[in-house]
């Protein structure tokens, strides 16, 4: 059974052998990898998932704004392939999102698939919000908390940006 638990530093060489092994080693070509550079992810929502010592599901946020509303970039969520199927990252989406409204974000965004991430909340965003060089039929948004809708807009990297609380 998963233990789902913060990252801690001692993860980090798990996770990125996980990264690559779900995404391929060139994942830091990807688009949304320069939303990330030079920016750290916020600890309070980096979750892993382990089972009998093994990390077999990792889950990240990074801060970002869209336009001049801050906002955050989920991703990477990975998880072992030979544990796929299980519930492992629908449970690190749900859980971080709670933790996220909590600490007063109102909105997320990320790329990928739709009919995965659909019951999970997310809709479509790209008619309202772009990320250089991405397939805007993979931007993927969903407001949490107080928000009743997206911001629009460009998404960028925001280093020190908050959530807006209140």
């Amino acid at each position: 059974m998963c233990c789902f638990q913060l990252e801690e530093p001692a993860h980090h060489p798990s996770i990125e052998t996980l990264l690559d092994r779900v995404f391929g080693a060139d994942r830091g070509a990807k688009p949304s990898y320069a939303l990330r550079a030079g920016v750290q992810p916020i600890a309070d929502l980096a979750r892993v998932a382990i089972d009998g010592g093994k990390l077999v599901g990792t889950i990240r946020y990074w801060p970002i704004r869209v336009g001049q509303a801050p906002a955050l970039l989920l991703g990477p969520l990975g998880v072992d392939p030979m544990r796929r199927g299980e519930g492992i990252g629908r449970r690190l989406v749900r859980d971080s999102l709670t933790v996220a409204q909590a600490l007063g974000w109102n909105a997320v965004f990320l790329v990928g698939d739709l009919p995965y991430y659909a019951p999970l909340g997310f809709e479509p965003a790209g008619a309202f919000a772009s990320m250089k060089r991405q397939d805007p039929t993979r931007l993927l948004g969903q407001s949490v908390g107080d928000a009743r809708s997206l911001p629009e807009g460009v998404l960028q990297p925001a280093p020190m940006v908050q959530p807006a609380v209140g």
